[in-house]
């Protein structure tokens, strides 16, 4: 599976503060770069933001996205190495890129996907952009990078071979917070053209399972914490506990077991019965998308 990384905390390479929140178009520039990559496919999305400002997390926090706490003072390659510490286990290549480059298109995230490499890079009419894919078995020689350069040196340092993805796509290179113009992008650009979007809900009485308990789920089993679960999401833990037990109310039997105490602090275990969940609505909205895309085709190809 392979992972997006979105760097929303640090400073640019001109030392001034990312911009998630700058609207682009009529949605922020995280909004943007969140959507493109789920068009793209891309199911696992992580966004690195300051530990101190929570507006970020409240504006994704209906997308479905894992958050991460990075500083706002440090420098993007150690938000980076933050992101692709909690990614290692978890994927099989990261797509990095940072909230400024918010306008390159689904068809260049697939065209990375699909390159061959340790590490793919998209130029667009000679010039290096955004976002960049690494496969996971070299995010340690990223890690253990400590020079004083960003990203690239650290890629460099590694020795890996670099493969350029020639793109006809001017948005890898189009940073929202340089002089140059970047309207003109807008019009073109894929979240302009019409898409269909289902978010499948499991009723009984009431609804109670949906992608955002489904991540909840996920979560919890990954870091054996409901509350770290929570965390990761943006929502409190209260919530966290109001959507569990809507789950157990509606489905009649336990959802997530946990233990307190100890000398780990006790931990969160997703019962075998919430796994079998899990599952089952995953392929069911793998299908129904698939269906819902032949669909879409049949009424709005024209």
């Amino acid at each position: 599976m392979n992972a997006a990384l979105i760097i929303a905390a640090g400073k640019t390479a001109r030392k001034d503060n990312f911009e998630p929140l700058k609207e682009v178009g009529t949605i922020t520039a995280i909004q943007r770069i969140v959507m493109v990559f789920k068009r793209a496919g891309i199911e696992r999305i992580v966004v690195v933001c300051n530990e101190d400002e929570d507006k970020t997390e409240k504006i994704a926090s209906r997308m479905n996205v894992v958050f991460l706490h990075g500083h706002g003072d440090a420098e993007m390659l150690d938000n980076v190495k933050t992101g692709l510490a909690y990614l290692r286990d978890k994927c099989s290549a990261a797509i990095i890129t940072h909230v400024d480059v918010p306008l390159f298109s689904v068809e260049t995230v697939r065209a990375l996907v699909e390159a061959e490499g340790p590490v793919c890079i998209p130029f667009h009419r000679g010039s290096p952009g955004h976002p960049m894919l690494l496969r996971s078995e070299h995010f340690q020689a990223v890690l253990s990078y400590s020079g004083d350069g960003g990203l690239e040196a650290a890629v460099n340092a590694s020795g890996l071979k670099r493969n350029i993805v020639e793109v006809e796509d001017e948005g890898v290179i189009a940073n929202i917070r340089a002089e140059e113009a970047y309207e003109h992008l807008l019009a073109g650009h894929d979240l302009k053209k019409l898409h269909p979007d289902i978010r499948i809900r499991l009723v009984r009485e009431k609804p109670f399972y949906g992608p955002g308990a489904q991540q909840l789920l996920q979560l919890t089993e990954e870091t054996g914490s409901l509350r770290e679960a929570c965390r990761c999401m943006g929502i409190s833990y209260s919530k966290g506990r109001k959507i569990t037990s809507l789950m157990e109310e509606q489905l009649g039997y336990p959802i997530i077991e946990s233990q307190q105490g100890g000398k780990t602090g006790g931990h969160s275990v997703v019962t075998k019965e919430s796994k079998e969940l899990m599952h089952n609505y995953s392929e069911f909205c793998a299908e129904a998308e698939r269906i819902l895309q032949e669909l879409f085709l049949k009424y709005f190809s024209a």
